[in-house]
């Protein structure tokens, strides 16, 4: 077991069980370190990934930890730098903390690595942005949100391989739980909310029953409303809450992940007007979870829609009473913010022009004004027919063309000019239809309908 808060009996876990591409990184890295006199970690999830994985492991985030040395994170970066001078580097912060990242890379595909010096933070006021100091590698783990989380593996000599576990991290990966360190931890920062439910859908594990209870009390006592009230907006926290619903849709437990936000009525930490419980009722929620399945499949099967972000989007459509307040808080881009406002209208334009039994002509003709994202989020909150007419749409009759071109009327005997187009979409209104089928039936086609030179404009 762990070194249960001491500095003696430390687990140990060695880094050749990573694929050799992260060695070769770390050990740059390493070396960098230990010709200063620095003790470099690997804190964080990697750790806990080591520990749990079998067998080689592959990391894409690696976190670094330089024990109380203010801009020792940025000296290593250009370590790095020197040796993949591909990678994008990125330095910010009072304390001199520096990004690395590669992408698509040949050999390390996609990796970000954080370097930085061992900091302990303090909330001013609940989910405010954190003030952050210097501080120990313990005080450092102790500001991370669970205790499994909470874990240093040291890089350098003397102790490489050793592992730090002030908070018994280890006795919850063996327990399969998620502890929280402090009591204050959701009030801080409600992104901890969503991480937890994201690494208990991940992992598998259960919420220590003070963990869940902390949960509960930090979204029932109001604190985030009121915080938004009396502060105003928390960009960074918005952001914050935005890449976890990013990493949330984009895994493939998102279900149980939403689930667990659901159950907890966590989704009001993004914005109040999606509290599940006050704006969906029993059918309104499984709608909604509908709308998400529909969604992942024809992302998945047929590359529709903005993948995660069409995600949170039928969020909020579905559950928000101003559906615009949610999507500017996240920072949506524009463009989602614009269809978000208009969807009510938009929804109820459809669900009126298109009639049971409608021909794909008349579908096409009232849908083709729209969108393929709005369309999307239509279909995906629809019921029949309507959903199977706009699905028929975008996997089927937006993309027939006519039979016909404008240089093979033109070789009929029409004459050049605005009626080629008016012809041509009476062909394409045609094919979809099924009254023509071949270049052969639209030549005869465009005889019924107007004579070489004297063509008139008579449709379908």
């Amino acid at each position: 077991m762990a070194g249960q808060g001491s500095s003696q009996g430390f687990e140990r876990v060695s880094i050749e069980r990573l694929v050799a591409p992260l060695r070769a990184v770390l050990s740059i890295a390493i070396a960098a370190a230990e010709a200063e006199g620095w003790q470099l970690y690997l804190v964080g999830g990697g750790v806990r990934d080591l520990i749990l994985a079998e067998g080689m492991v592959g990391l894409s985030d690696l976190d670094l930890v330089v024990d109380g040395v203010v801009g020792a994170g940025v000296k290593l970066a250009k370590a790095l730098q020197e040796r993949y001078p591909e990678v994008k580097l990125e330095i910010h912060g009072k304390f001199q903390t520096a990004a690395l990242t590669w992408n698509g890379d040949p050999v390390l595909g996609d990796l970000s690595m954080d370097l930085a010096t061992a900091r302990t933070e303090r909330y001013e006021y609940p989910a405010a942005n954190p003030v952050v100091v210097a501080s120990s590698i313990e005080l450092d783990l102790f500001r991370r949100d669970f205790s499994v989380n909470a874990m240093a593996l040291r890089l350098t000599s003397p102790g490489a391989g050793e592992v730090l576990d002030f908070y018994h991290g280890m006795e919850d990966l063996a327990a399969r739980e998620l502890r929280v360190l402090h009591d204050r931890s959701f009030v801080d920062d409600p992104t901890r909310i969503f991480r937890g439910a994201r690494f208990a859908a991940r992992f598998g594990f259960e919420f220590e029953s003070r963990t869940r209870a902390l949960f509960e009390a930090a979204i029932g006592s109001g604190i985030y409303e009121q915080s938004r009230a009396e502060h105003g907006k928390v960009p960074a926290l918005q952001a914050r809450l935005k890449s976890e619903l990013k990493y949330i849709f984009q895994s493939p437990h998102w279900k149980s992940a939403l689930r667990i936000l659901i159950d907890l009525e966590a989704l009001q930490c993004i914005h109040p007007s999606l509290n599940t419980r006050d704006c969906l009722d029993a059918a309104g929620l499984r709608r909604l979870w509908r709308s998400w399945c529909r969604m992942e499949v024809w992302m998945r099967d047929f590359g529709l829609g903005l993948g995660w972000q069409g995600m949170v989007e039928v969020l909020v459509a579905s559950c928000a009473r101003d559906e615009v307040n949610p999507a500017v808080e996240l920072r949506l881009e524009a463009g989602a913010i614009d269809r978000l406002t208009q969807l009510p209208e938009i929804e109820a334009e459809i669900l009126k022009s298109l009639q049971p039994g409608a021909l794909p002509s008349q579908v096409y003709q009232v849908l083709r004004a729209y969108d393929e994202m709005s369309l999307i989020l239509v279909a995906a909150r629809s019921d029949d027919p309507w959903r199977c007419q706009i699905w028929k749409y975008l996997t089927q009759y937006r993309s027939v063309k006519p039979l016909l071109s404008g240089q093979d009327l033109k070789s009929l005997g029409y004459p050049a000019g605005k009626t080629f187009k008016l012809m041509l979409h009476q062909v394409l209104m045609a094919t979809l239809d099924g009254v023509i089928c071949d270049r052969d039936e639209a030549i005869g086609f465009c005889r019924t309908i107007g004579s070489p030179l004297t063509p008139n404009s008579g449709g379908t």
